[in-house]
């Protein structure tokens, strides 16, 4: 083991130790989020990442399954802590409530988190959700997650040669605007998808954001992308196809 994980791990042991569960638990997230981690390393941290959690449930104050009904037929502020609880919650024991937050007229990045959350608790069990006009069936544990997709791995990897070193806030953004899309894709994964569009598509997208167009334009000549097509990102379309 080298010396940054060594460090890292030191790190984050220390702030379990003093039972400071959110701030070791964002520690790994942040860590996991990035392109490449040894699988030796990433093992360590999932163990962590784990246990964090656990102790995190138990400090949650716990909100009545009645409440959280009410919440997912609310507000949009009212929609997110639902979810959010939901998040923290056994899922195999809410299926009805989960099910509802996947009926319900809930933006579609909020109801990718409630997915993810399925995806991580290994649940198996069918659900349905409707996605562009067509009631899909889908089995969470069988998802592809950020982690294992290939698509996904090899454009963060991409993000990570192309701008981690020049320009570090632009790799942030990218690798934050990725996970939204995740998000807004859920429940389909992205192996049918070409990681250089993908990547080129939401770099685009970023630095449009900075006004960077024309220099979006140079970029992409110099790193030999010029001919390589985009994709139309879920995330420009936000809310137009949420719960159709």
């Amino acid at each position: 083991m080298n010396s940054y994980y060594q460090s890292l791990i030191h790190e984050i042991e220390q702030l379990m130790d003093e039972s400071k569960w959110s701030l070791a638990y964002d520690l790994i997230h942040q860590e996991l989020s990035m392109p490449y981690v040894p699988m030796d390393i990433m093992e360590i941290l999932q163990n962590k990442e784990i246990e964090c959690k656990s102790y995190l449930q138990v400090s949650l104050p716990r909100v009545d399954e009645d409440k959280i009904l009410k919440w997912i037929h609310g507000t949009p502020v009212q929609q997110e802590k639902a979810v959010s609880e939901l998040c923290t919650m056994n899922l195999r024991a809410h299926e009805y409530e989960v099910q509802e937050a996947l009926n319900a007229l809930i933006p579609n990045e909020f109801k990718g988190e409630l997915i993810e959350a399925l995806m991580e608790q290994k649940i198996d069990t069918p659900y349905k959700i409707l996605k562009n006009g067509l009631e899909i069936t889908f089995i969470p544990s069988s998802i592809l997650t950020m982690k294992e997709d290939p698509t996904l791995i090899q454009t963060k990897k991409i993000f990570y040669e192309l701008l981690s070193n020049d320009n570090p806030a632009f790799y942030q953004f990218c690798l934050r605007l990725l996970e939204q899309e995740v998000l807004e894709m859920r429940p389909f994964d992205f192996v049918d998808i070409e990681p250089e569009s993908l990547a080129k598509s939401i770099i685009r997208l970023v630095m449009d954001a900075f006004g960077q167009s024309e220099e979006f334009l140079a970029f992409m000549k110099i790193k030999d992308l010029e001919e390589v097509d985009e994709l139309p990102l879920l995330i420009e379309r936000r809310g137009e196809n949420d719960a159709k």
